[in-house]
């Protein structure tokens, strides 16, 4: 797809060279050439900046009219942030309590928050927005997995106890002290990954 896209907006802009495209975002001449060939995929930064340098949107409803496909890199869930090149569209974080740099994607390993959560979807997470007021939706840690539960502070006990609970029938609530778990952020969005 990278270079099949690559190679329509170069015949669809005939005054735009490889040479001028590499300066534009900041790569040599051959990585261009790489990625034309197939043998280079376009990152997500370099494919905004691509954008840019063909006039074509790079925000907002024009944008997300064409497909471009961002595989998702296993690890994310595990609390690692994305690479630098990640770049999540301002139409999304500008939903995001905290600054760009705070979001991280998470994917959902079990089926405990079905339907709203579904197994293998991929999640947004405010990681500068921990506690549950209001409660929410929140990517948890026991110290050796990451859940996704509902959390929300207990009547009367100011933020001294959490309640945590999930969808499924059969999970019982339980509550907790902040010290027993971590909250790793507040989900902001679902993503699709296509």
């Amino acid at each position: 797809m990278d270079s099949q896209w690559l190679k329509t907006q170069f015949a669809a802009n005939p005054d735009k060279s490889k040479a001028g495209l590499a300066a534009a975002i900041g790569l040599e001449p051959p990585a261009i050439s790489k990625i034309l060939n197939g043998t280079r995929q376009i990152k997500a930064q370099e494919y905004l900046q691509m954008r840019e340098y063909f006039g074509l949107p790079v925000d907002g409803h024009g944008a997300t009219r064409k497909t471009y496909t961002v595989k998702a890199q296993e690890g994310f869930d595990d609390g690692s942030p994305p690479p630098a090149e990640w770049a999540i569209p301002s139409v999304i974080s500008s939903h995001a309590a905290g600054p760009n740099k705070a979001n991280r994607v998470f994917q959902v390993r079990e089926s405990f928050m079905e339907p709203e959560f579904k197994r293998g979807e991929h999640v947004l997470v405010d990681i500068s927005d921990r506690k549950p007021s209001p409660p929410g939706a929140f990517i948890i840690s026991d110290g050796f997995n990451n859940m996704l539960r509902y959390c929300e502070y207990t009547p009367k006990s100011g933020e001294t106890e959490i309640r945590i609970s999930a969808r499924k029938d059969g999970f019982q609530p339980q509550i907790l002290k902040p010290g027993d778990f971590i909250i790793i952020g507040r989900i902001i969005a679902k993503l699709q990954m296509i």
